[in-house]
């Protein structure tokens, strides 16, 4: 895709904001590199137990997301008078942009992107615009630099939502219906998954069933699998964490992001694989690279292979220097 092309063609932006300023700063410097023509700020607000610190907290992230943009844009303010909790908040600010957008790249103020992200994602939502396949388009890469990809991205069965995009006929169709799991799980979706992934992914959703998560992820998630719907997940990391410890909803441990192998560019012109099939291959890397290891699972043999491979790879970096 030619610059001027991209430049007239950009997709709206969505952040989702709570109590952490510093984060939105950089969040917003990050963005004004795209410099996208339309922003929503979504924000939750402030809970009334966390009493004036957390207002006056609310109230500066908000600021900042605002004075940060130093460019010609209408910012579209979707803010919360009290705390709604993060699953309604997310769902509710989606349900606002895919009511007035048909695409848009949507981040939390915690996930930064890196410069090949936006027009990575761009391109992605308007090449599958009208793929009903396609599900979303992912910022985040897990794999570890050992596996040779041959393409600029894959098809997945994971959306990561460090940073993602996704489309109004995707977001709304989920939303439009009762959400459900099925009798056989995740066997149900994939039945020549491992006994380790089938066992993980139906914890995970009986812990959501019964109330014990709280969270609007992996509900959409599911909906993607039960429709056989793929997402997109790009060669190289384009997403960093910068939220992790105790002040994160989620991401408190701070050794996952540290792991992240793929940091290259990912520059244009972006080339895919044939058809939209899920690489069962790579998502069961993805699977044991990633989400295995943030319940701390991967065998001590992995973790200390990984560990030297990491350490070669740099000093092969300092040696190139």
């Amino acid at each position: 895709m030619d610059k001027r092309k991209l430049s007239l063609n950009k997709v709206p932006v969505a952040i989702f904001i709570y109590k952490r300023p510093e984060l939105v700063k950089s969040l917003i410097n990050a963005i004004s590199g795209y410099q996208p023509c339309k922003l929503y700020i979504v924000a939750d607000g402030p809970k009334l137990e966390g009493g004036q610190p957390e207002s006056q907290l609310c109230a500066e992230a908000r600021r900042l997301a605002e004075v940060g943009v130093n460019w010609p844009c209408e910012v579209k303010r979707v803010y919360a008078p009290s705390n709604m909790g993060l699953r309604v908040r997310l769902e509710s600010g989606l349900d606002e942009v895919f009511f007035n957008e048909t695409e848009a790249i949507l981040l939390e103020e915690d996930c930064h992107p890196m410069p090949d992200f936006f027009p990575f994602c761009q391109e992605m939502l308007q090449r599958y615009h009208n793929n009903e396949r396609i599900g979303g388009i992912s910022g985040s890469c897990f794999l570890s630099k050992k596996i040779d990809l041959q393409s600029s991205y894959y098809f997945s069965r994971y959306l990561h939502i460090w940073g993602w995009g996704t489309w109004a006929r995707a977001w709304q169709a989920y939303r439009s219906r009762k959400w459900t799991w099925p009798d056989g799980g995740f066997q149900h979706y994939f039945p020549d998954s491992s006994k380790a992934e089938i066992d993980y992914w139906n914890k995970i959703y009986d812990r959501f069933k019964s109330g014990q998560l709280e969270t609007w992820d992996y509900p959409w998630m599911s909906y993607l699998w039960e429709k056989n719907m793929a997402s997109i997940t790009p060669a190289e990391n384009l997403v960093w964490n910068s939220g992790f410890g105790p002040e994160a909803t989620n991401t408190k441990d701070k050794t996952m992001e540290a792991q992240i192998e793929r940091k290259g560019r990912l520059p244009p012109p972006y080339h895919g694989p044939e058809g939209c099939e899920k690489s069962a291959t790579l998502d069961q890397e993805t699977f044991s690279d990633h989400f295995l290891r943030s319940q701390g699972k991967i065998g001590l043999w992995k973790r200390l292979n990984r560990s030297i491979s990491r350490r070669l790879h740099i000093l092969q970096e300092i040696r190139d220097i």
